[in-house]
């Protein structure tokens, strides 16, 4: 008997020239202290060559760099920020403005037949005094509905040793698609879909149990989360 055809999406992209991701995911790549081994810039500068919409989120000091590196790999980045090919919002505001800003990002894209979009979050720490968290993480399940309705993917990347335990659950419950340690995690265990995560008070998104269980070890987490990517990859 024939094999069914493949339902998954098209593959969108590689990273690290290795990492397949497919079109309409939401990524977000947990490190622990050390830089991640995937070249975020190559993300961006591979899509503005191919004509995507490219979207940076991060702190004004990240920006530079990034900009900087872009202009390394040969990127036009005055062009494209003229153009509106890349936007690199200059300060974040609050979180609760965020989806509109993204909706407009994704109907821009539709008007100029841009064949994807690409987002990358980069060094955004959630904190009371300048990002609400509550908004900030609703802002993370909401996009999930978004990527759904354009070819798109979006990166979020996040240092674990920097991330309150509260916050780097809620990151992880608001993310279908992690990449821990270098390991695609394409069915996070601990997803939460959106529908659910919005109507769930902060409490009730808590996923304490899970980190008990690794013994309050954030590594030993990684490293679980890693584990259940390795028992996918023969299905990605």
């Amino acid at each position: 008997m024939p094999d069914k055809p493949s339902k998954l999406p098209p593959i969108f992209t590689y990273l690290d020239a290795r990492i397949p991701l497919r079109a309409h995911e939401h990524v977000a790549i947990l490190h622990c202290g050390e830089a991640s081994a995937v070249d975020c810039a190559g993300f961006l500068s591979e899509g503005l060559s191919l004509g995507d919409c490219c979207c940076y989120l991060a702190p004004v000091n990240v920006q530079i760099a990034m900009e900087t590196r872009l202009r390394e790999l040969g990127v036009d980045v005055d062009r494209h920020l003229d153009d509106d090919t890349l936007q690199i919002p200059p300060a974040l505001g609050p979180p609760d403005g965020w989806v509109d800003w993204a909706k407009s990002v994704f109907l821009g894209a539709e008007l100029a037949n841009a064949p994807g979009v690409r987002i990358l979050e980069e060094d955004v720490q959630p904190a009371a005094e300048t990002l609400p968290t509550r908004e900030f993480f609703e802002f993370h399940s909401r996009l999930n509905y978004l990527v759904k309705h354009y070819r798109s993917v979006v990166l979020c990347q996040y240092d674990a040793e920097y991330l309150k335990i509260q916050h780097l659950f809620s990151v992880i419950a608001v993310h279908r698609h992690l990449l821990v340690e270098g390991t695609l995690v394409r069915d996070n265990p601990f997803y939460i879909p959106a529908e659910k995560f919005l109507a769930m008070s902060t409490e009730d998104r808590d996923l304490r149990e899970v980190y008990h269980a690794v013994g309050f070890d954030v590594k030993k987490l990684l490293a679980t989360l890693a584990g259940y990517g390795q028992l996918q990859g023969s299905k990605q």
